[in-house]
């Protein structure tokens, strides 16, 4: 079954067991190197055991066929699924299995070509006085298929407030994307950790069939319904939960949640999940990223992709690892210059219809700001009524994540509880794209979205697009002919299908009428304008952190 994460790749057919054990001590500020291997082959089996001191210190890295850069590069329990600097799990699955009390598993297959060198190094004070390792493999007479098992580790303490996603993982390449493992320690009193926003996966945005993946986050992530729970599935689940929902407070403590969504400060939640029965295969490019609140978040991601790959975020140094340490996520992450990307003006959010602030028929007036009815964006303190503003942003290889750019942050209900901190059900946005033809040409505007979208050019209305419920996201090609001179492509896009909650993107490129990419067009980059929140461009000022002291406001204990 596990060979099956290959596909549609197969390794070959004659291969010969073979099985490697190393024991030995790992002095501070060493590297140990556990094997060396040479020829094609293919590692199904990794299991390691030590003394359970500093183990987010001692970084695994796994460097594939001579490689510079490691493929693999993470604190060593973290790549068998322990978050949260702890040293064990009840973490029982195909992939990984934790057994009592320190025994590390790791099933995934591993081919290489020419070699595979595995190695971990000492970040630590003290000495690891004894390491035991082993390894299951395979030898082969021919190269086994192309794709490498690669895996990054990211941390940050605390993490952006809502409308900032937290980027996992961006790759290059042809590959697919493996699994997740996932870990928050809940530090943000405003609200429940679930409510950060959702999990989407950007794919091929520089392809003619780019596609995006989105779920609503949380425990809906993990497959889990109403709270986060203990339990361990074959493909998703949740290795740690502590305190477990329904437990009660202690004595004198109010309850402010009901029993099952109780998620207490402090509260440390681990969850996985395989992509594995639902496989998620890229040809050119993957982003994935998941939306938080002001929490501790680690997470390892694994995928296969061929080599070479882009470098990883960086590793923080060993004292900015471990739990409860302070880490901006500008100190270890800088994203990709993807192709594709182009500039992009938007207004938003509004509600739906004719009768919103604005309409793409009007005299286009990007100094004017216009009012709302959609609540507060963010934690912005305004009152009502609400204004909007054209604001500039990017679509990173060809995808705007309208999430995090129109995300409003409503009144707070009840804390913790129905404070409706996503994108309404029913809301719009526009997008205005601004180019210059230095002669006449036709073109194709290539436009991902799943709900209703809108094209007008120049004040002309020129597509009105429309999918059924449920709407699935896909791609459709409007044409246009465009004369020498400046053009603007304003587009409304509509979101009103119920289960976006916390995910809502589009897709636009531009394209020759057979489908090429297009290089040579010159685009509005919209310098007068504000940026939005979304945090791609490192010009851009970023988010501020949230801290505890944020949210000690008594309006969020109502």
């Amino acid at each position: 079954m596990l060979l099956s994460l290959l596909h549609p790749h197969t390794l070959p057919p004659a291969a010969a067991p073979q099985r490697l054990n190393g024991l030995r001590p790992v002095p501070a500020g060493q590297t140990a190197l556990l094997a060396d291997l040479r020829g094609p082959g293919c590692i199904h089996h990794f299991f390691v055991t030590l003394p359970p001191r500093n183990l987010r210190k001692l970084t695994l890295r796994f460097y594939w066929d001579g490689e510079e850069t490691p493929s693999i590069e993470s604190p060593l329990v973290d790549f068998f699924g322990i978050g949260h600097d702890l040293t064990t799990a009840d973490l029982r699955t195909a992939l990984f299995y934790v057994a009592p009390r320190y025994g590390y598993n790791c099933y995934i297959p591993m081919p290489f070509a020419r070699g595979a060198r595995i190695t971990v190094t000492n970040e630590a004070a003290d000495a690891v006085p004894a390491m035991y390792w082993q390894i299951g493999l395979s030898a082969f007479d021919a190269p086994p298929p192309p794709w490498r098992l690669h895996c990054a580790w990211r941390r940050v303490m605390p993490a952006y407030r809502r409308g900032a996603p937290l980027t996992l993982v961006e790759a290059r390449g042809e590959g697919r994307l493996l699994a997740l493992m996932y870990h928050i320690c809940k530090r943000d009193s405003d609200d429940r950790w679930s409510h950060g926003g959702g999990d989407q996966v950007f794919i091929d945005g520089d392809t003619a069939r780019p596609a995006y993946i989105y779920g609503i986050g949380g425990e809906d992530f993990a497959h889990h319904a109403w709270g986060l729970y203990p339990a361990l599935g074959p493909w998703s689940g949740a290795h740690m939960v502590h305190p477990v929902p329904d437990v009660k407070r202690a004595e004198g403590q109010q309850a402010f949640e009901p029993h099952g969504w109780e998620q207490h400060d402090g509260g440390r939640y681990s969850m996985y999940r395989y992509f594995i029965p639902d496989p998620i295969a890229f040809r050119s490019s993957m982003r994935m990223t998941f939306g938080t609140c002001a929490n501790e978040i680690s997470a390892t991601t694994y995928w296969y992709q061929g080599e070479p790959h882009v470098p990883f975020a960086v590793l923080p140094p060993p004292e900015r690892r471990i739990f409860g340490a302070r880490l901006a996520e500008e100190e270890t992450w800088k994203p990709l210059d993807l192709p594709g990307s182009l500039p992009v003006a938007v207004l938003g959010p509004m509600k739906p219809g004719d009768n919103g602030p604005w309409r793409p028929d009007r005299t286009l007036d990007l100094a004017a700001d216009y009012a709302t009815d959609i609540e507060q964006p963010f934690g912005d303190v305004v009152r009502p009524p609400w204004r909007i503003r054209w604001r500039r942003t990017a679509a990173r290889s060809g995808f705007l994540d309208l999430a995090a750019i129109h995300r409003p942050k409503a009144a707070l209900r009840a804390r913790g509880l129905w404070n409706y901190r996503h994108v309404p059900f029913s809301s719009a946005s526009t997008q205005l794209i601004r180019l210059k033809l230095p002669r006449a040409r036709k073109l194709l505007l290539r436009l991902g979205f799943e709900d209703r979208i809108a094209v007008w050019h120049n004040g002309r209305r020129v597509a009105d697009l429309n999918r059924p419920d449920p709407a699935l996201w896909g791609t459709v090609d409007v044409p246009l002919s465009l004369a020498a001179g400046r053009h603007d492509i304003v587009l409304a896009c509509a979101h009103e299908r119920w289960c976006h909650w916390s995910a809502w993107g589009i897709y636009l490129r531009f394209l020759t009428p057979a489908g090429k990419p297009v290089d040579d067009l010159a685009f509005d980059p919209f310098e007068s304008l504000d940026p939005t929140p979304e945090r791609w461009r490192e010009d851009w000022p970023p988010q501020e952190p949230a801290t505890l002291a944020d949210y000690r406001d008594p309006l969020y204990f109502v």
